[in-house]
C-alpha cells in the first residue's frame, strides 16, 4: 500500500471516529485530541493535511478506539456490524465539494478542497440515506467540469460520489481515474468489455471508450446531484 492509499484509509477510518466520539462535530472532535478547534481535523478529512502516525496514536489513545487504524481490527468490525448507524450521527450531513487528484493505473485517491464553493455545503438528511443504504464517510461531493454529460450533468453542477460502489453497472454513471483524469460517463456493457459513453450527443467531441485493464479505474457511483438546469 502506497502513501497515497494510506492517507485514505486514514481519512476514512477518521471520519467514522468523527461520527463515533463527537456524532461528526468537526470541532468537539479537535477539542478532544487538544486542538482549539476542528479547522486541524477539516483539513485531514479534506485531504489538505496528511494523518500522521502522532495523530493516529493520539486517537488511539482516546477512549473505546484502541486499535482504530489497524486494517485487521477494521475487518474485523465490518464484519461483525455491517450496517451503518445512522442514528449515531447529526440529523443531516453536510458535505463540501471537493476535487480529486488521481494517478494512473492507481486505485487511490488525493482529496483536495474545491475552493469555488459559494453554494456549499450540500445536505443530506440522514433518513434520507438511510432508505438508500449510502454510508456518509463513503460520499463526495465534486463539481462538474466539463459537459460530457449534458443533459444528465452540466458544467457547474455538484453530485454526490458513492465510493463505496465500484463494481460498474450498466447504465449508472460512475466517475472514472481513465489514464489519470477523472472522467465521468455512463458506462455500458458491450459484449464482453465495458464502455464509457458520454450522454452528450455530439459524439465527435465525448466519443466512447473503451474500459479495460489498470488504466480504467471505477472510483464510485454518482447517486446525486444539485443543480439548476431542469
Amino acid at each position: 500500500m502506497d502513501e497515497s492509499q494510506i492517507q485514505e484509509s486514514r481519512r476514512m477510518r477518521l471520519a467514522d471516529a468523527v461520527n463515533k466520539l463527537a456524532e461528526g462535530n468537526v470541532a468537539s472532535f479537535g477539542r478532544l485530541l487538544g486542538y482549539r478547534g476542528g479547522a486541524f481535523v477539516r483539513q485531514m478529512l479534506l485531504g489538505r493535511r496528511a494523518i500522521s502516525d502522532k495523530t493516529v496514536r493520539r486517537i488511539e489513545s482516546l477512549r473505546g478506539m484502541r486499535g482504530w487504524f489497524s486494517p485487521a481490527l477494521a475487518h474485523a468490525q465490518e464484519d461483525a456490524a455491517p450496517a451503518y448507524d445512522y442514528g449515531a450521527g447529526p440529523e443531516v450531513y453536510q458535505l463540501y465539494p471537493v476535487q480529486l487528484r488521481v494517478r494512473t493505473g492507481i486505485a487511490g485517491y488525493t482529496v483536495v478542497p474545491d475552493e469555488s464553493d459559494e453554494d456549499a455545503p450540500l445536505s443530506l438528511h440522514r433518513h434520507w440515506l438511510a432508505r438508500r443504504g449510502y454510508r456518509p464517510t463513503r460520499l463526495l461531493a465534486l463539481r462538474m467540469a466539463a459537459a460530457g454529460m449534458e443533459p444528465a450533468l452540466h458544467v457547474g453542477d455538484v453530485f454526490v460520489l458513492d465510493t463505496a460502489e465500484t463494481t460498474l453497472r450498466d447504465g449508472q454513471v460512475f466517475a472514472i481515474n481513465f489514464y489519470g483524469e477523472v472522467l465521468v460517463r455512463r458506462v455500458q456493457r458491450d459484449g464482453d468489455g465495458w464502455w464509457l459513453v458520454a450522454d452528450n450527443l455530439d459524439q465527435a467531441r465525448y466519443p466512447r471508450k473503451a474500459c479495460a485493464g489498470p488504466d480504467c479505474v471505477p472510483i464510485g457511483r454518482v447517486v446525486f446531484k444539485q443543480g439548476e438546469n431542469i
